[in-house]
């Protein structure tokens, strides 16, 4: 099987992935929220740059790998684009985070506003990668 990646669109949704969730934390949105959660006061600058460049890259490679899974499913409709990007936040990331936020002893609060980014951020990836002609 060949896979047909279009990485026009897998750059540019990568981009929008990553700008929803570079401004998901913004003090305007969840920014203050988190902080609070965390228990912090601030970031550090060096420290929100370092991680704004890093995650340029990953929310790229997170929507190539949606836009895989959609070609080797061929899924090409809204509805199967949300069916498998929920079943794969619920199967990697909703795992994951839920035992790592269990052992630190985290809350609810600060898992939903954590992972349920990456709710969002999958369901909109699947949808627009699958109505991207």
């Amino acid at each position: 099987m060949v896979l047909v990646i279009n990485w026009l669109a897998v750059i540019v949704v990568g981009l929008i992935y990553f700008a929803i969730h570079f401004f998901w934390y913004f003090p305007f949105a969840f920014g203050n929220l988190w902080l609070k959660l965390v228990g912090k006061e601030s970031e550090p600058k060096s420290k929100i740059i370092r991680d704004t460049i890093i995650m340029i890259p990953t929310s790229i490679v997170t929507v190539l790998f949606i836009e895989i899974m959609l070609d080797l499913t061929g899924i090409i409709d809204i509805v199967g684009a949300l069916l498998l990007t929920f079943i794969l936040w619920v199967g990697f990331v909703a795992t994951i985070a839920i035992n790592q936020n269990n052992f630190n002893d985290r809350g609810v609060k600060l898992f939903l506003l954590e992972y349920g980014f990456y709710l969002i951020g999958f369901l909109l990836a699947g949808v627009i990668l699958v109505v991207w002609v």
